[in-house]
């Protein structure tokens, strides 16, 4: 079988979902299939996978298209050149008819959905990682009242309307897509996303992390690796800081980078937070060390955000094996789904909650299973071959 899959992003850079799409790929290759990739190009000279070398003039196909980078403040560029690449890749698809398409999650959804179905008409399958609007709501960027806002879904419950199958990362999202925009239920497949599992964090001793930023003798490290945006709440973490800085053992990294980072350095050197230091974006290849040499991994966001995203980190955090703590809505599936493997949720807006669960975490009190938690759920070869059942059926 043919199968497109149209990428919101590249290879030529370590996006997120860099090793998400990567390995549906590879799994659709193995599986025996014929896959066109179809991504934007950011270098003279595209970059790929070394995996990907022995299926390049057999069963894989590249069409890269050249895209240039828009800022982030401008939306409505950004808007306008996503609109440009989707509409290129599917004059490409037009020339080069796929068996079905498989559409990584974007904001423009609705274009690749109407051409696959009135164009094509072929299946195509669309995986939602991160919800818009819902996601700029909960946030409080949107509000529900704006044109943004409603154009926006409007466009997007076209896309789940009129997409052959769907799939999500949580039942949380898989709740909001069902309820927010009257998609059937049955219609919705919930597959996990999975961590870099090729990646093996090294010992205390040779950890990467750790010689660039030793610890010293008795410290508590807690550790929040991320983007450093509206929507992941680290001010929380600080206000939690904030209350735990004279506790002169325990210390706060701040890992990484994004909008809201003068903000939180201001916040932080207001505070006089000297038990808080900010360490930039890390390698990729240094993730499994980062997660590891925490002493506890806190995965925060925004009130609501867990019905519209689920951060990334949450896989390569539980490979870590460290302890882990939620702030998340508490009456939402994810909250409720970690507890049961003793993984506890502090909420989106108390510091003194997060604060005793770091005091507890310290004095032993964790139960963390993360290994259960991971295999039951989070695994590559489980999501993969659901990723390509899902297009085989």
């Amino acid at each position: 079988m043919k199968i497109a899959v149209v990428s919101i992003g590249s290879f030529d850079t370590q996006y997120s979902d860099y090793h998400i799409m990567r390995d549906i790929i590879l799994g659709l290759l193995e599986r025996g299939h014929e896959v066109n990739l179809i991504q934007k190009q950011y270098l003279d000279l595209p970059q790929y996978p070394q995996q990907f070398d022995k299926y390049f003039g057999k069963q894989l196909q590249v069409h890269n298209i050249k895209f240039e980078k828009k800022a982030k403040a401008d939306l409505k560029a950004r808007y306008l050149a996503d609109l440009s690449y989707y509409r290129q890749a599917c004059k490409w698809m037009k020339k080069n008819k796929p068996d079905k398409v498989f559409l990584q999650s974007c904001n423009t959804a609705f274009f690749t959905v109407f051409y696959a179905k009135h164009i094509l008409k072929c299946p195509l399958l669309y995986n939602e990682q991160d919800i818009f609007p819902e996601n700029a709501y909960f946030a409080g960027i949107l509000s529900e009242s704006s044109m943004i806002y409603k154009v926006a879904h409007a466009l997007q419950k076209y896309a789940y309307k009129n997409a052959t199958a769907l799939s999500t990362i949580s039942d949380d999202m898989k709740s909001t897509i069902v309820t927010r925009y009257g998609i059937p239920e049955d219609k919705v497949q919930v597959i996990y996303n999975w961590g870099h599992e090729e990646l093996k964090a090294h010992s205390e001793q040779d950890n990467v992390f750790l010689k660039k930023y030793p610890k010293k003798p008795g410290e508590f490290r807690v550790v929040y690796a991320g983007n450093l945006g509206k929507m992941q709440n680290v001010e929380l973490i600080l206000e939690t800081a904030a209350l735990m800085k004279d506790d002169a053992d325990i210390s706060f990294y701040i890992v990484g980078g994004g909008v809201n980072e003068v903000q939180l350095k201001t916040f932080a050197k207001e505070k006089n937070l000297n038990n808080v230091t900010f360490v930039g974006m890390q390698p990729p290849e240094e993730v499994a060390d980062l997660y590891a040499a925490a002493d506890v991994n806190v995965i925060p966001l925004q009130k609501g955000l867990i019905y519209a995203a689920l951060p990334s980190k949450t896989a390569d955090c539980l490979i870590a094996g460290k302890p882990i703590i939620t702030c998340v809505d508490d009456e939402s599936a994810f909250a409720k789904l970690v507890r049961k493997y003793g993984i506890e949720n502090a909420g989106t807006s108390r510091p003194e909650k997060l604060e005793k669960l770091i005091f507890d975490t310290r004095m032993g009190g964790c139960r963390c299973e993360n290994a259960l938690l991971w295999g039951n759920f989070f695994t590559k070869d489980k999501s993969v071959t659901a990723h390509c059942d899902a297009l085989k059926n």
